[in-house]
């Protein structure tokens, strides 16, 4: 999957996923209408389907719509609005058309896989087989992110080759059940393993309807057995036989050169490959703090590009106990010199040399005598800004070709088998099997336990992080997610999968909680798609709260 070129399908997409707006500075070769009939079209347009991927993992329209708004993160020094739930959330924003318009054009290719690759001649059954499961599975997920995103949608099953102007929003319920079929079809001929890393398998679709299952069962049209399903589905992907398998130290699912390892189930394929790796993963400048002009620091490609728009909330921060290493796997907190020279610090000329601690961002307040009695700067939370603060370094990339290089180019995970485990659990504790869900629990956070000096010291730590029945609720486990999966693009669908969005943004991000409704628990729909579609607002009509 690593030589995937990002391609463009010459059919005509519908109109109302606005037909200009294909993704032209991505394109690197054509398919033919005819092309797809061939064995190699076939392959083109699978690898076409999985490049929409990339329009919303790793760029900074995913995150303001997924990682902004949420508790974890507040405003760094980006637009407000997504955080802020301000008025400039609109049905004319790019936020939202790009993943809509995205998402239908992947859709529109994936419809044209399936339809086509039954009379692909040249190839075997159990391949066609395994390319139509492939583009099943990422048609039900990119509905799944319109249904989640924006409510009732457009479904379309077939290939549009011409343009249309009807559209209507169909009921979430009848989108569930397009996306749990397709998700079927792929559980039935996807194979544990696949011929490239960053391709769907079997795990990856039980794990996705473990998600599917557990998202409807809160919802509105929840059908009885849905949670029974998603415990059902997650515990079988934790089970397959030659599966994933959890690492056994959390730094290593993130270290960098690493990224292919048994714990990823699914991930969004980049490259070091200019050629090959289209606008390449950003996620890497968002979430890092303005270092840059501190005493002894310029900016560098291992400290990476500070961009500086995810500021973790205190909540996020305060998470993790004594026991737990994920804060500092997750976080850095200390920057070291790599500008030598003489600084004044605390008031006295410090001369610092190459390596030397340049400042460190204290997780509790420190008083002016500690400061003076230290050759480096340090922040306590009080200090913390819009441009100093603890970054998430999951996403560091010093393999880009340059210190202003926006292109990163590692791998984004999509699904990893942590996630699964705090998925069963959550479904077995909304299925009223907390003594169950317990284990899956303790199993993630005992492999986040420290290293201690000693094997029984390890093991003192592992039973320290362990909870019992009795301490889990939907707030516990959306803890042991932010804990766990921070950052990871998330955290506003498990806020609403919850329906938790409103309440706990309103008590953990206090720039969003004097603005965020309940209708905030949708996305306008595009102003384009209302207007291009015959009779307009009657016919395609606006999500409640959005002009």
């Amino acid at each position: 999957m690593k030589k995937i070129l990002i391609l463009s399908l010459l059919l005509t997409s519908l109109v109302f996923v606005s037909c200009e707006n294909m993704l032209e500075e991505d394109v690197r070769t054509e398919i033919s209408n005819e092309h797809l009939n061939t064995a190699l079209g076939m392959e083109d347009g699978v690898n076409a389907a999985y490049s929409y991927l990339r329009t919303w993992y790793g760029t900074q329209n995913g995150g303001f719509l997924s990682v902004y708004g949420t508790d974890e993160y507040t405003t760094g020094s980006a637009d407000p609005a997504f955080n802020g739930y301000t008025a400039n959330i609109h049905s004319a924003s790019g936020m939202v058309s790009g993943p809509w318009n995205a998402f239908y054009e992947a859709i529109n290719t994936c419809n044209a896989v399936i339809e086509r690759a039954p009379k692909v001649t040249g190839v075997t059954e159990a391949l066609k087989n395994t390319r139509i499961a492939e583009a099943r599975f990422l048609r039900a997920y990119y509905y799944y992110m319109l249904v989640e995103i924006f409510g009732p949608v457009h479904i379309t099953l077939v290939e549009t080759q011409g343009a249309s102007t009807i559209a209507k929003r169909s009921p979430i319920e009848d989108v569930y059940k397009v996306i749990i079929d397709d998700l079927n079809f792929a559980v039935a001929n996807l194979p544990v393993t696949a011929s490239g890393f960053g391709r769907a398998t079997l795990p990856a679709a039980k794990h996705f309807l473990a998600r599917v299952y557990l998202t409807r069962g809160a919802s509105k049209v929840a059908q009885p057995g849905d949670y029974t399903k998603a415990a059902t589905f997650a515990k079988e992907a934790i089970a397959t036989p030659n599966g994933p398998k959890l690492l056994d130290d959390f730094w290593m699912i993130y270290k960098i050169g690493n990224e292919v390892n048994n714990e990823v189930i699914f991930s969004v394929q980049y490259s070091t490959n200019v050629l090959t790796n289209g606008n390449g993963n950003n996620a890497h400048m968002f979430y890092i703090m303005g270092y840059e002009g501190q005493p002894g620091m310029y900016r560098d490609l291992p400290n990476g590009r500070p961009w500086a728009h995810y500021k973790p909330n205190n909540y996020m921060l305060n998470l993790y106990n004594a026991y737990d290493s994920r804060n500092e796997k997750s976080f850095q907190r200390v920057w070291y010199c790599n500008k030598p020279g003489t600084y004044t610090i605390n008031g006295k000329q410090v001369q610092m040399a190459l390596g030397d601690t340049s400042f460190y961002l204290s997780p509790t307040e420190v008083t002016p005598a500690q400061k003076a009695g230290k050759r480096y700067v340090i922040f306590g939370p009080s200090e913390y800004t819009t441009g100093i603060f603890p970054s998430l370094s999951k996403y560091l990339d010093p393999n880009r070709i340059s210190i202003n290089e926006a292109k990163g180019t590692r791998d984004f995970v999509v699904f990893r088998l942590a996630d699964t485990y705090l998925l069963a659990a959550e479904a077995l504790l909304l299925d009223g099997k907390a003594d169950e869900a317990v284990t899956f629990v303790n199993t993630v956070r005992r492999r986040a336990a420290r290293t201690g000096a000693t094997a029984a010291e390890t093991e003192a730590n592992k039973k320290a992080m362990e909870v019992k029945a009795a301490d889990l609720n939907l707030d516990f486990i959306l803890d042991e997610r932010s804990r766990e999966l921070s950052g990871e693009y998330m955290r506003w669908f498990d806020l609403k999968r919850t329906n938790k969005l409103v309440e706990r943004v309103r008590k953990y991000n206090p720039v969003a909680a004097p603005n965020i409704k309940d209708f905030h628990v949708l996305r306008p729909i595009p102003q384009a798609q209302i207007d291009r579609t015959e009779g307009r607002g009657e016919a395609f009509p606006q999500n409640p709260g959005y002009n």
